[in-house]
C-alpha cells in the first residue's frame, strides 16, 4: 500500500476499489466491526447495561457477552461477504452458541463455539432489530421501554431522530399498583395523551411497540404481566403493520434505511458530523449503492472515492 501510495496510484479510482476490496478481507478489518458497527449499532454499549437479576436471572456475563459475539460475527459476515445493506434489516441467518441459542428458544447448537445458523418464520429473528444485544440496551432493567427501542430504530436505523423531550415532563410510573392498572401499551397512551408529549411518542412508540413481544433481555413472549401484547400498530404516513416482522418488511422497502447507514459509515470516515453542503456527497453515494444493488463494500468504496474523504488532510480535517 506504502508503495503505490509512493508511487501517486492511489489516486487512481480503479487501484484505490481494489485496495478497499483486499482490505476489508484481512483481519485488520475487524477495526471497522469494533469501531463503526459498535458506535453505529451501539452493541459496545452492552456492558453498561444491568438488567434486574430478580427478573432476569437467565441475564449472566457469558449471555452478555455471546450476545455481543452475536452482533459482531453477524456485522462482519455482512462486510467480508459483501452481503446487502438491507440483509442488517431482515437477514435469514445469524451467529450462535449454545448459551444465546437456548436462551432464544433455537434447537440445534451445542458448546461455546459459534456457529452460523439458518433462520425461517419460526425462529422469529433475523437482522440486528431482533437481536439480543440491540433489544436489551434498548429496555430498562426492570422492564421492556418502547420509548427507548422505538428512538433508537429513528435515530440509528432511520436517521430520523426525534426532538428532545421538554423539560419537566414527568416519567411513566412504575409502581407495582401502576403496572396492574393496565397494560405498558395503555400506560403509555395515558402518558402521551398530554399535548407535550404527544408529538414525539406518536413517532416513537408504534416503533417500539413492534418488538413487545421480545421481553427486556431479548426472550420472546406472549403476555406481559399477564396482559396480552400487541405489537401491532401504524406509523406516521399512515402505514399500518402487524408486529415486528411486517415493520421489518416495510423499512427494507424504504431508502431512508440506506441514506441513514450512508450517512453513518461518512460522518464515521471524516470523523464530524454531516453539514448542508455534504448533501451532494450523500446523495451521488447513494446513486453509486443502488447501482451495485446495495453491496456493503460499494458503500466503503463509495465513501473512499468521495471529495470529502479525499480531500482530508493528514490532522483529519479537508483541505
Amino acid at each position: 500500500m506504502l508503495n503505490l501510495a509512493e508511487a501517486g496510484l492511489l489516486r487512481d479510482d480503479d487501484v484505490l476499489s481494489y485496495q478497499v476490496e483486499r482490505m476489508l478481507q484481512d483481519p485488520k478489518s475487524d477495526a471497522l466491526v469494533t469501531n463503526f458497527a459498535g458506535q453505529w449499532l451501539q452493541f459496545r454499549s452492552l456492558d453498561t447495561v444491568t438488567p434486574d437479576p430478580a427478573k432476569y436471572p437467565s441475564f449472566t456475563p457469558a449471555l452478555r457477552d455471546a450476545m455481543l459475539k452475536e452482533s459482531e460475527l453477524f456485522f462482519t459476515e455482512i462486510m467480508r461477504s459483501n452481503r446487502e445493506l438491507t440483509d442488517f434489516l431482515d437477514a435469514d441467518f445469524t451467529y450462535l452458541n449454545e448459551t444465546l441459542a437456548n436462551h432464544y428458544g433455537i434447537e440445534g447448537v451445542h458448546g461455546d463455539t459459534f456457529q452460523r445458523v439458518s433462520l425461517d418464520a419460526s425462529s422469529r429473528r433475523g437482522g440486528v432489530l431482533t437481536q439480543g444485544s440491540i433489544l436489551t440496551l434498548t429496555s430498562n432493567p426492570t422492564r421492556t421501554s418502547p420509548v427507548l427501542r422505538g428512538k433508537w430504530i429513528l435515530e440509528q436505523i432511520l436517521g430520523t431522530p426525534p426532538p428532545p423531550p421538554p423539560p419537566d415532563v414527568p416519567m411513566l410510573e412504575e409502581t407495582q399498583e401502576a403496572a396492574l392498572s393496565g397494560s405498558l401499551r395503555e400506560r403509555l397512551e395515558q402518558h402521551r395523551s398530554k399535548p407535550d408529549c404527544a408529538t414525539c411518542h406518536e413517532k416513537m412508540d408504534p416503533i417500539g411497540f413492534a418488538f413487545e413481544n421480545f421481553n427486556a433481555v431479548g426472550q420472546w413472549r406472549d403476555l406481559d404481566a399477564g396482559f396480552q401484547i400487541d405489537p401491532a400498530g401504524t406509523l406516521p404516513d399512515g402505514t399500518q403493520f402487524e408486529g415486528a416482522a411486517d415493520l421489518i418488511a416495510e423499512l427494507k422497502t424504504r431508502d431512508t434505511f440506506v441514506h441513514s447507514v450512508i450517512e453513518k459509515m461518512l460522518t464515521f470516515a471524516l470523523g464530524r458530523g454531516l453539514e448542508y453542503y455534504d448533501q451532494c456527497t450523500t446523495e451521488s453515494i447513494f446513486e453509486e449503492v443502488t447501482a451495485n444493488h446495495l453491496k456493503f463494500q460499494a458503500l466503503v468504496k463509495a465513501v473512499v472515492l468521495s471529495n470529502p474523504f479525499q480531500l482530508r488532510n493528514q490532522e483529519g480535517n479537508e483541505s
